[in-house]
């Protein structure tokens, strides 16, 4: 492992972005605060970047946020690119290196830029406050182990994605890929709250006083809840205080962004469409406030009072008296100039993401006997979903929440960077394997294609051998080998296809679902007639990255490949 001075957690989010370090040595981690000469003060910053009309970087987070509001209005917005809740778009897509993203003007620019543009700007400012907590000594990427944070949901090929991107944006060297560790929102909040005291959780309530580091045998989930997001990771604690994973991960895209787009669904049925679409188009700053102001009463229980903006009434007062709008609702009331939400609006505004959340707790509890669920992200802060989840599983496990819910990920993730085999184990998410041939059978072949060697054996190619199977379980940094013969004596070189599929018992690579991500030649000169010729394969299952190295045994000649997850 490269030698760091430094470790950087960066949290990419969806709606918000954050990133805290720890110097070697120093027993504190610090996280920076944003906003402040806007007059704000908040741990995290909006993901949102900024460019000019001619793709250059201009600015990210509040910075890009208040740039673009001050000329909403004029010429020079329609011509810069603003990407704001991007995160997602790399949620659920067949992903490859020239995906575009839509910005605010409608115009489109390549994802990896808008990425890796982000990364470069977070990587600035992590390296120049890190300076001036030094003394002024200066910090270069290369001193530094990055840990990058990312949902449990995403495809290989997304992680993949990160990973180039951050490449690109001067993190790491392709060199030393090894200064670049992705890891899982959930697992790093997991691995966090793995050594919490008991007076770490806000219900002080863990078994005896402990750390459930400290008690092999305890079986845990997190259940992160992020604005796009909702991941799930379970754990079971192993000697030395390390993790396997017991479940595969789990999740879906349900997150707390769900109340807000269901909260917008309901001023637009207040309002009606109409006004709605007006104050939309006309007034898309007084709407993004609107919209964060709901966002912060999505931290109550009960009514809430949610200011309602001079465009919007003004709008709507040209139709009928804004107070007409209330008569036939009863979840909502107006009290001048205020939307008044009653509590049980606002927790019907939950009911979407409750249930996907209760859903994918049950799936889990019914497999395995769980001591723990640990709430965690930005959106566990909600009453709704807390007391939700205690009364639907309490009874089953403890349900606890860490008192700093939504630093859990960064904190860990800095754990992480520190000591990156402390998941010691994993389980796969697919099935991996490569293309071989078999002898043809024609009970199991039937229509398949047939290869005919020099000497007349009949095989079946296109055949799929499994190298590891969907939920099995892989140490960290396995290396599995297994050996192969040519088919023909004569033979110079032997090509390997790599392929995956979500199938658990997949026989042929043209299956349905089956997907191509490498292939590997390895020549292989014949040294002597008569030699039992043989190929030796390794797969090295490194968490984000795989690796494949064959090797002709006779001559010793080899080559290597990194499987790759995005579609050319």
């Amino acid at each position: 492992m490269a030698h760091s001075t430094v470790f950087i957690a960066v949290d990419f989010g969806t709606a918000f972005s954050g990133y805290c370090f720890k110097i070697k040595g120093a027993t504190q981690t610090r996280q920076p605060m944003w906003g402040e000469e806007h007059s704000i003060k908040t741990s995290k910053t909006p993901t949102s970047i900024l460019f000019d009309e001619n793709e250059k970087f201009l600015k990210f987070g509040y910075d890009a946020v208040i740039t673009y509001s001050k000329q909403i209005r004029t010429k020079e917005a329609k011509k810069c690119y603003l990407f704001d809740n991007f995160k997602m778009e790399l949620y659920g897509k067949d992903l490859h290196r020239d995906i575009m993203l839509t910005a605010k003007n409608g115009k489109q620019m390549r994802a990896m830029k808008v990425f890796s543009e982000s990364l470069r700007f977070i990587k600035d400012h992590a390296l120049e406050t890190i300076g001036k907590h030094t003394a002024g000594e200066k910090y270069s990427a290369s001193d530094a182990t990055w840990i990058l944070t990312v949902p449990a949901i995403w495809s290989a090929a997304a992680k993949q994605l990160m990973r180039e991107a951050a490449t690109e944006a001067g993190l790491v060297t392709e060199s030393e890929p090894d200064r670049l560790i992705i890891t899982l929102e959930p697992e790093a909040a997991s691995v966090w709250c793995r050594q919490l005291p008991s007076e770490g959780f806000v219900e002080r309530d863990l078994e005896g006083a402990e750390k459930i580091e400290d008690v092999p045998g305890t079986q845990y989930m997190v259940v992160d809840c992020g604005g796009g997001t909702i991941d799930i990771t379970v754990h079971e604690v192993v000697e030395d205080g390390r993790l396997k994973e017991l479940h595969r991960v789990s999740g879906n895209d349900m997150g707390g962004q769900t109340v807000d787009k269901n909260f917008k669904t309901f001023l637009r049925e207040l309002f009606s469409e109409k006004v709605f679409d007006e104050f939309e188009k006309n007034h898309p700053n007084d709407l993004q406030r609107l919209m964060n102001d709901f966002s912060n009463c999505k931290s109550y229980e009960g009514d809430v009072f949610v200011p309602c903006p001079y465009n919007l009434q003004q709008i709507a007062s040209r139709y009928q008296d804004i107070e007409d709008y209330f008569e036939e609702d009863n979840d909502a009331d107006w009290d001048e100039g205020q939307i008044i939400l009653s509590g049980e609006k606002l927790r019907a505004l939950h009911d979407d993401s409750l249930s996907s959340i209760e859903n994918l707790i049950e799936d889990i509890l019914k497999k395995l006997n769980i001591n723990y669920i640990f709430l965690v992200g930005g959106f566990a802060l909600s009453p709704y979903v807390y007391s939700f989840v205690k009364e639907k599983f309490g009874g089953q496990c403890k349900v606890l929440c860490p008192v700093d819910a939504q630093r859990a990920v960064l904190n860990g993730a800095i754990i992480f960077g520190m000591m990156p085999n402390v998941v010691e184990s994993r389980i796969s998410l697919f099935t991996y394997g490569i293309t071989v041939s078999a002898l043809f059978d024609e009970t199991k072949h039937k229509g398949k294609r047939k290869y005919v060697t020099k000497e007349g054996k009949v095989y079946c190619d296109g055949c799929f051998k499994s190298l590891v199977k969907r939920d099995e379980s892989v140490r960290y940094n396995e290396v599995r080998e297994h050996d192969f013969f040519p088919l023909e004596k004569d033979q110079k070189a032997i090509v390997f296809g790599f392929y995956y599929t979500e199938s658990k018992t997949p026989k042929f690579v043209d299956e349905p679902g089956m997907t191509k991500i490498g292939s590997l030649t390895v020549s292989m000169p014949v040294i002597k007639k008569g030699s039992p010729r043989s190929v030796n394969l390794k797969i090295k299952f490194g968490f984000t990255e795989m690796q494949a190295t064959a090797t002709d045994v006779d001559s010793g000649e080899s080559s290597s490949v990194k499987l790759d997850f995005m579609s050319k």
